[in-house]
């Protein structure tokens, strides 16, 4: 949702804000974009209140039109549970920045666009834009600071190399591939191998440093390093373990990279095989590319459903097994609810797992027999996925008990809607939450019968 107000009543032509706005937008599901106009040397009247917003989760200011100052403000005003304040800590430095990021790119491209003023950009402008303001993003990470060095093509150059291996195969194989920027390598190299540009003609770099088993390290300046392995963290990062179970089980999703930028400190890049960029801000996943979209990573879902459901350890646990199942590229439905009562008239008793010892205590019929020998006593993210990968819902309460697995849940609107969205609609009618995952990994939170968000 984009809002454009100026203190004047008019607002000038401004195709590249505009542009700038609904990108930020789509990047942050549930936040809402404000562009406000200040005529250069304007200041309010006396009866008139200053050209500001309260308290916004970030916000910026740039002279980017002749004659007006254009601020960009993020907000998410009612749209995340109470506490803007616990939304700006999860989200963290990707609010901090992305409005100055952003605005400096508009600034760039606002004499790209000769077209009339009220014109929109070209797709082919648009894609450009869109992929500059992730750059100027990144390349405000502190590894920069007090350098002489320009971060923009470095990352830049990084991203299109990335680019250009998601539409390559080498030896039949689809490319993944990872690299660290970091300033933490104090040592002067003995060669200096520039990236990406040293190693574009060696095909098979990508399959060294794949991202799974290895990454590749870069310095601030640009020049490869060296490699981290999986099974040796310890050789660049001392007392370091190798990775934990959890972490193996994201490694489709760039684990190995997380782990190096997170212990390294700097920015991880991460080329899945599904074509996808993931790029990691000091060890966390905050954007990813997808058929030339970008999306920033979910990471305030948790603390943003924990309001909704309350006490309990349900959501982190439901979040982590969604992510799972997200980037496996497989479906699954989850949902939370606060009392089991709700589920009588929507769960059949067979697939009721909370009820198995009641319903069929001697494992007589085979529907129910899996019940009992499943082991849930301490469930953790893993198993949850495991199980929600099966067709129907799987349910838990808010302590993050298991009530139900593979669960099929009727709705009227399945005819006009696909099977899995009517019945996380259906489910999210009695649930506290319920979060949908699709086979291409997207990832939509349901409440009431509505789409609260749409993530990935």
């Amino acid at each position: 949702m984009i809002h454009r107000s100026s203190p004047t009543g008019s607002v000038p032509p401004d195709p590249v804000g505009i542009a700038v706005a609904e990108f930020i937008g789509e990047l942050l599901t549930l936040a809402t974009i404000k562009l406000r106009y200040r005529p250069i040397g304007w200041e309010p009247g006396p009866d008139e209140e200053p050209d500001c917003s309260t308290d916004p989760v970030a916000a910026e200011s740039l002279q980017i039109i002749d004659g007006w100052v254009t601020t960009l403000i993020v907000d998410f005003e009612d749209r995340i549970p109470s506490s803007i304040a616990q939304a700006q800590s999860a989200l963290g430095q990707t609010l901090d920045s992305l409005p100055k990021a952003a605005l400096t790119a508009a600034d760039r491209f606002q004499a790209m666009h000769t077209g009339p003023a009220s014109s929109s950009l070209s797709p082919a402008l648009l894609r450009a834009l869109r992929d500059t303001i992730i750059v100027e993003f990144l390349a405000q990470h502190p590894i920069w600071k007090g350098t002489e060095h320009d971060p923009r093509k470095l990352i830049a150059e990084t991203l299109e190399y990335l680019i250009e291996l998601s539409g390559t195969r080498v030896e039949a194989q689809d490319l993944t591939h990872g690299v660290v920027i970091t300033d933490s390598l104090t040592d002067d190299p003995r060669l200096a191998v520039r990236y990406p540009s040293g190693l574009r003609s060696a095909k098979r770099s990508p399959l060294l440093f794949d991202g799974r088993r290895s990454v590749l390290v870069v310095d601030e300046e640009g020049r490869a390093r060296t490699e981290m392995q999986a099974h040796r963290l310890d050789k660049l990062i001392p007392e370091s373990s190798r990775l934990s179970h959890r972490q193996k089980s994201f490694v489709d999703s760039g684990s190995l990279v997380s782990v190096a930028s997170g212990k390294l400190g700097g920015i991880g890049f991460y080329l899945r095989a599904d074509r996808s960029i993931w790029a990691f801000v000091d060890g966390r996943p905050v954007v990813i590319r997808r058929s030339e979209h970008w999306k920033a990573f979910p990471v305030w879902l948790a603390s943003a459903l924990q309001e909704t459901v309350g006490d309990g350890s349900a959501v982190e646990l439901v979040v982590q097994a969604a992510l799972m199942v997200s980037v496996q590229e497989k479906g699954a439905i989850f949902g939370i609810v606060g009392s089991t009562d709700a589920l009588a008239t929507t769960v059949a008793p067979k697939d009721r797992y909370d009820l198995r010892n009641e319903f069929d205590p001697s494992a007589m019929q085979s529907e129910t027999r899996l019940h009992h020998l499943i082991e849930t006593g301490d469930m953790d993210a893993e198993t949850l996925a495991r199980l929600a990968t099966l067709d129907g819902a799987t349910i838990v309460d808010n302590h993050g008990n298991l009530l139900a697995y593979g669960a099929i849940l009727t709705s009227k609107d399945s005819q006009h809607e696909g099977a899995r969205t009517a019945a996380a609609k259906t489910l999210s009618l009695i649930a506290l939450t319920v979060l949908k995952v699709s086979q291409d990994g997207e990832i939509t939170v349901f409440r009431d019968g509505h789409v609260m968000a749409t993530l990935l």
